[in-house]
Formats: structure tokens, sequence, C-alpha cells
């Protein structure tokens, strides 16, 4: 079963902007500090695929400015976690097709929200990356 440590660091891989995939060892250990008070951190395994289904549909088939609801239910002690992810602008950067995204998350009282451009590599998979203005 992946460690609470091992699910951070496929959301680091694939859910937050490229900044932080590329920091040195020390910023990213804060970086891994920071995520582990935050909705996106906290994510089990199940809660963390379906918002990644939910990030690849925004990223596939949603047209700009449009949102994309997600709702994962409660479970056990678990708050239910809902949200939108929304595409707000698209463009071609160093040959590839690019989408920024935003994203507002809600669990209980605690609100979140990040937003971080998104490439389709070659090989047809979506990679968080800098792009330029």
């Amino acid at each position: 079963m992946p460690t609470r440590k091992s699910i951070r660091s496929a959301l680091l891989a694939g859910l937050v902007p490229t900044m932080m995939l590329v920091a040195s060892a020390p910023a990213l250990a804060y970086f891994d500090h920071y995520l582990s008070g935050s909705i996106v951190g906290t994510l089990n395994q199940k809660e963390a695929a379906s918002l990644q289904k939910i990030v690849r549909k925004a990223l596939v088939d949603t047209a700009d400015d449009t949102a994309v609801e997600w709702h994962y239910p409660a479970e056990g002690r678990r708050q239910a976690v809902d949200g939108t992810i929304t595409p707000v602008q698209s463009k071609t950067d160093k040959g590839q097709p690019c989408r920024r995204l935003k994203s507002e998350l809600k669990r209980g009282s605690a609100t979140e929200a990040w937003s971080g451009w998104f490439c389709k590599q070659s090989n047809g998979q979506w990679k968080a990356r800098q792009v330029s203005e």
C-alpha cells in the first residue's frame, strides 16, 4: 500500500506548478512540508486518482473558461472534497499545446487554489512546466 509520502510525491509530479518539480533538494523538502498541510497534500490515493481524472478531462475535453466540477464523497472520518478545475488559457509553447489551469478546492472549512501550465508531451502525457509569456 502506498505511503503518505509516496502519494505526496505523485501529486508533486502531476498536480503542482513546474517550479516545484525542478526545485533543489532543500526547496523540495520545503514544498513537501508545505503540501502536507494543504488539501492536495492530504488526498489519499483514491481521492488523488479521482482528481487526476478530472484534471485530464479539463486538459483534453474542456473549452477555456469552462469549469469542470469535482466532488469526492466523505468516507469514514474523511470529509468530502469539492472543487473546480478550469482551463483559462490555451497556447502553443516550444511546439507543444499548453493549457493554463486554475483550481479551487474545498474540504470542510479549508479552501485552496492553485494555477499552473500543463503541456502535452510527444507521448500524449500532460506535464506541468513553465510557459513563456
